[in-house]
């Protein structure tokens, strides 16, 4: 029979994992229909320019914006990465459910999630560790525990952006 800690320790991992992931899709989500908005915005300002007989240098300004932000969205992907980070979710979630099919799990159940937890963090992209602390937070709070890792307003605020290879260490 496993251990009450561990089974617990398996579902606060693959909790954080989850919050973690629906986190990095939101934001990649976000920017990439920010980015097609503002590319209709500006395409649309192309066309009344040239309608309305502006300056050549404004119909060119927003052509090279939209140029720009498709080729921004083409070299950074983000609605690709948006899609990684929900199917690795989905893993994740995938392993929740299985879990909770095992109210009585055993060592030996557990080896199977943990194995596959390995699996899932092998297509992961290098973490961002201070939005990974913010899920931990997340879950310490949830679960009722005083578990909860300080960050400051500056590392909360770019979090998606920090890598924060030094987030633990005091």
């Amino acid at each position: 029979m496993a251990s009450a800690d561990d089974i617990h320790e398996l579902n606060c991992h693959i909790q954080r994992s989850i919050r973690y992931h629906r986190a990095r899709e939101r934001f990649f989500a976000g920017w990439s229909r920010w980015i097609s908005f503002l590319s209709l915005l500006s395409g649309s300002a192309v066309v009344v320019a040239l309608l309305a007989r502006l300056p050549d240098w404004v119909a060119l300004g927003f052509g090279a914006s939209v140029a720009a932000l498709q080729a921004g969205e083409l070299i950074w992907s983000l609605s690709g990465k948006a899609r990684l980070h929900a199917d690795l979710a989905g893993a994740f979630i995938g392993l929740e459910q299985e879990l909770a099919r095992q109210p009585d799990a055993s060592l030996a159940d557990i080896r199977a999630p943990r194995a596959e937890i390995l699996r899932i963090e092998a297509r992961e992209p290098p973490i961002k560790r201070y939005l990974d602390l913010i899920c931990h937070n997340q879950v310490a709070r949830a679960i009722g525990s005083d578990d909860i890792e300080r960050l400051s307003f500056w590392q909360r605020w770019f979090a998606q952006y920090l890598n924060g290879d030094t987030a633990l260490q005091k």
